[in-house]
């Protein structure tokens, strides 16, 4: 069935009047069972000069730039809103910063955004200002490594180091089987800033191995030929760590997000996300 078939009801004037509503006007509504306070609510400059909508008849996205899968996530939102028969309007957000406080998204979600592709779904990862879409693609945390002769984690030698993106659940599981280990079995662990330090690492040879987002390595090696001999190895004896990504919205956002969610799950089912994401190559797979 042609998705833009799928939601008939969605492009209903129910939806506009949905989109039109000024969302500096509302005060955010329940993410879980709980009501934000005031005080959880971020403070935008100007927040209270953002009125009606102009153009009712739009799904408004964005996408930053900082996230390697930006262009996938743009392909992917233009086809929900073909699904929910709206124009896409697209914002990209341009930043210096590699790392941003999420409170710091608010403002960009006033000013230009329905919806913000491109937030793993942390569970507990954030504030109640802020709801997420069901996952349109889940990615894996993999190990890499230059050397031909590894082909799984269990390959490499106890005294060869591991350089692994800091904070993750991956990390966190990587270290929790080290501390089981005898110390003389452990693999020498070093955590990096982001994904993009502990892939240099890994080719300037202060590491072995690194542990990063899929994503980032797909990224890396598009960009420069430097990364193109780095290879994905078996995680094992470590089962592998996944994570969904989706769309943030903000909380009072409860009608757009049931529409979003009901096209991710139709463009999940018709194969029109996993055509996305294999025209690309991109390293995710799509949960019906």
């Amino acid at each position: 069935m042609p998705v833009a078939f799928a939601f008939p009801r969605l492009a209903s004037p129910l939806l506009a009047l949905a989109l039109a509503v000024p969302v500096a006007a509302l005060s955010p509504g329940p993410v879980s069972a709980e009501e934000p306070e005031f005080y959880d609510v971020p403070y935008a400059p100007g927040q209270w000069n953002f009125g009606r909508r102009l153009d009712e008849s739009q799904l408004r996205y964005c996408v930053d730039r900082r996230d390697p899968d930006w262009e996938v996530a743009a392909a992917i939102a233009d086809a929900i809103a073909q699904g929910l028969l709206l124009e896409p309007q697209r914002y990209v957000v341009e930043r210096k910063f590699v790392i941003e406080d999420i409170t710091k998204v608010y403002a960009i979600m006033l000013e230009h955004c329905d919806i913000h592709m491109g937030f793993k779904l942390i569970p507990g990862g954030y504030s109640n200002w802020a709801t997420l879409t069901r996952s349109y693609y889940e990615a894996q945390y993999v190990f890499v490594t230059a050397d031909p002769d590894i082909h799984a984690l269990a390959d490499v030698a106890p005294a060869r180091p591991i350089g692994a993106t800091m904070g993750t659940s991956a990390h966190i599981r990587l270290v929790s089987y080290l501390t089981a280990l005898p110390a003389e079995d452990r693999w020498p662990t070093y955590p990096m800033g982001t994904n993009d330090r502990a892939l240099e690492a890994l080719l300037n040879g202060t590491v072995d191995v690194a542990l990063v987002w899929a994503p980032n390595l797909w990224a890396k090696q598009r960009q420069d030929p430097a990364y193109a001999g780095l290879h994905v190895i078996d995680p094992s004896p470590l089962p592998p760590t996944t994570l969904g990504v989706g769309a943030l919205l903000l909380a009072n956002e409860t009608f757009l997000r049931t529409a979003v969610d009901q096209a991710i799950a139709a463009l999940s089912e018709d194969g029109t996300i996993a055509g996305i994401l294999e025209k690309s190559g991109f390293p995710a797979a799509v949960k019906p």
